[in-house]
């Protein structure tokens, strides 16, 4: 008797799942005012409504996003699983409440709560998906470009000037794939120190470069300012950026065409580009928004520091031999010194909209 009292009591502190599950199965115009109903159906709207918003505006990242949150589900109800079995198979009386020892109860309850949260977390997976899927029909509908209609887009301009996420806007509004082609670079670099080598060496960069693995792109290290110095030294190498021309040429040549952003697409890698674009800043501006960049990481670096660093940068990427970062004689110039980026967007579309009325 104690047990049972005791088991009634443990399961009085946990949400009624019971009152839930009776709400599925038979829904009645009660189960409207309950919080254990409303809370998981309005949470599962919220993730959908995120799942939307995100994969609009970053396709890449709602992918990670979803197949991270449904490792986690999965895991949450395998462990639970495991453990709800093994109190069937071995301590059925824990379940009907004649085992007297508080402590299994407590595990026992707390093994179905963590189930119904595995079943809440995928539930809640499955939104964030359907929001991501509504939004790629959404797009498909809208924004789909026919074979003949192939819009190719390139952004160019110095580091730190807006054209990384402004060439994602484009692109998720466009329904076109994306290359950042400075991750190429910065890969290569990455991947000429993992194997013990100078960023330097021309032999060992054009290695890497005939090595490189696209699917290594998404490595968080290659957004650091580290391998964005590291990038600009090997993309001086002339050997390393023919090895790595096809491959951006060939991204650009898809059925729908593609957004590109870099230093060189206008002129070199996409000369007949439908579109392009030469998005620059102030040093100042670029080196204020790359030091907040810094402190919102946690890091410690003086601005006048970045500053320097970005001139550098600058001299570097323009003054190099082969492909140097300048704009195309017919890209149009958006300055984004006094733009934020909703702005900046404004200013591209409207660029976008009369080069393919003219065309």
């Amino acid at each position: 008797m104690k047990a049972k009292i005791a088991h009634n009591e443990l399961g009085a502190k946990l949400p009624n799942f019971a009152s839930l599950m009776e709400c599925v199965n038979g829904p009645a115009p009660g189960c409207l005012t309950q919080a254990e109903y409303l809370l998981p159906v309005a949470l599962v709207a919220l993730l959908t409504l995120a799942g939307w918003w995100i994969a609009r505006r970053d396709r890449k990242s709602f992918r990670r996003l979803r197949r991270r949150g449904l490792y986690a589900a999965l895991i949450v109800l395998a462990l639970s699983a495991l453990a709800i079995a093994w109190f069937f198979a071995a301590r059925p009386d824990v379940i009907t409440g004649t085992e007297p020892s508080p402590d299994l109860l407590t595990l026992w309850i707390l093994a179905v709560t963590v189930f119904g949260t595995g079943v809440s977390l995928l539930a809640g997976v499955g939104g964030f998906a359907l929001g991501g899927w509504i939004a790629k029909l959404m797009r498909g509908k809208s924004r789909k470009v026919a074979p003949s209609q192939a819009l190719v887009i390139a952004i160019d301009g110095p580091a730190a000037s807006g054209k990384g996420t402004l060439a994602k806007r484009i692109a998720a509004h466009f329904n076109l794939p994306c290359l950042d082609t400075g991750l190429l670079y910065r890969a290569v670099a990455r991947d000429v120190v993992e194997r013990g080598g100078r960023v330097e060496d021309e032999s060992a960069a054009l290695a890497a470069a005939k090595a490189l693995d696209p699917k290594t792109l998404d490595d968080p290290a290659l957004r650091g300012p580290a391998a964005g110095d590291a990038a600009s030294v090997v993309a001086k190498i002339p050997a390393v950026r023919a090895a790595l021309l096809d491959y951006q040429r060939n991204f650009a040549a898809q059925v729908s065409g593609a957004v590109l952003d870099g230093r060189d697409i206008g002129t070199v890698v996409c000369p007949n580009a439908d579109v392009k674009i030469y998005v620059t800043a102030t040093p100042e501006e670029r080196a204020r928004r790359r030091h907040s960049e810094h402190q919102g990481r946690g890091e410690t670096v003086a601005y006048e520091t970045v500053l320097a660093d970005i001139v550098r940068r600058d001299a570097r990427d323009s003054g190099r031999d082969i492909a140097p970062m300048e704009a195309a004689p017919d890209a149009v110039k958006i300055d984004t010194t006094h733009l934020d980026p909703d702005a900046a967007f404004k200013a591209a579309l409207k660029v976008i909209g009369g080069r393919r009325g003219r065309s």
